[in-house]
């Protein structure tokens, strides 16, 4: 299999590229200020891939604006590219920060309306980008599994995320096993949302669609 990478030079990116090549796959990570137009050079940039994974939130840029031009219209580009070329899934990496303003002690699932921030533009657009990404699945064109990390991700492993002491941490090896598991899972709907997070004291999100979906282990 081959991926294309968004935002592959996060440090994520980069772990999950690594982790690709171990198991056999080609991947091209693609820079964060790579800008994405609706032309010939998006078709031969997506040509030959057989997946996408799109970093949804992992920046906090200077200019409100190019943080969401960079999650609606050039993701929308992106997208519209990879569809006509073939390309089967796309995993888009969002975040449980979406749902943080929930009190703790609900039991919220994929089920859940996301709570986006209006004062937070990078977790706002990182919302927006789901949204482009649900209309390319409803109109059938491309696969979509929304995979939303808990925060903070920490490099390492699980030990990690328990050290952090915050109740939605996900560790880095862990979110690269289930991005990884996204990209060939053969149970997804043509659009799915999936929450991931390492088992943690006081573990605040399920993980039920998880284990399901990804044979995650908790």
């Amino acid at each position: 299999m081959k991926i294309l990478i968004r935002d592959g030079d996060w440090w994520l990116g980069e772990q999950l590229a690594a982790a690709l090549g171990d198991d056999g796959h080609l991947s091209t990570p693609l820079p964060y200020d790579t800008v994405i137009g609706h032309d010939e050079s998006t078709d031969e940039l997506v040509a030959g891939h057989d997946a996408l994974v799109v970093f949804g939130y992992n920046r906090e840029p200077t200019d409100p604006g190019a943080i969401v031009d960079h999650s609606t219209r050039q993701l929308y580009n992106l997208l519209q590219a990879a569809s006509g070329a073939g390309v089967k899934r796309c995993v888009y990496v969002s975040s449980l920060k979406l749902f943080a303003d929930y009190e703790e002690n609900l039991t919220v699932t994929e089920t859940w309306r996301s709570l986006p921030p209006t004062d937070d533009v990078p977790l706002l657009a990182c919302h927006l980008g789901e949204i482009v990404c649900k209309e390319f699945a409803r109109d059938r064109l491309i696969q979509t599994a929304t995979v939303r990390l808990g925060f903070p991700v920490v490099q390492g492993d699980r030990s990690a995320a328990q050290s952090s002491g915050e109740t939605a941490a996900v560790s880095g090896n862990d979110a690269v096993e289930a991005i990884k598991r996204a990209l060939t899972a053969d149970s997804l709907a043509q659009w799915q949302d999936i929450h991931v997070q390492s088992p943690v004291e006081n573990q605040r999100y399920l993980m039920h669609a998880a284990e399901e979906l990804l044979g995650w282990e908790g």
